[in-house]
């Protein structure tokens, strides 16, 4: 069991100082990472903007929901004090 945890102990040594290494850092970023972030973000990109324009909606009609229901109390009030006012003319 020693002999398998010395040989695992021997790679992970070797493997970090080859990781090291800012010739293999670059590959790694160049072939691996950035080609893999980019899938994901192409991927990911129209349910962004999906979501944004959901959202964008969404701020739109509470915007005019609540102009609509301040237009209705300031004309509602408006009404009642003019009915108010021909009341008291009579």
């Amino acid at each position: 069991m020693s002999q398998r945890t010395e040989v695992i102990e021997k790679f992970l040594d070797k493997t970090i100082q080859i990781l090291k290494n800012d010739t293999i850092k670059k590959k790694i970023e160049l072939l691996i990472i950035q080609p893999f972030l980019q899938y994901s973000l192409d991927l990911i990109f129209p349910y962004v903007i999906i979501i944004c324009v959901v959202f964008g909606i969404l701020i739109i009609s509470m915007i005019s929901i609540m102009c609509l229901l301040a237009f209705r109390f300031s004309s509602g009030q408006i009404a009642a004090s003019v009915e108010a006012a021909m009341v008291n003319s009579i």
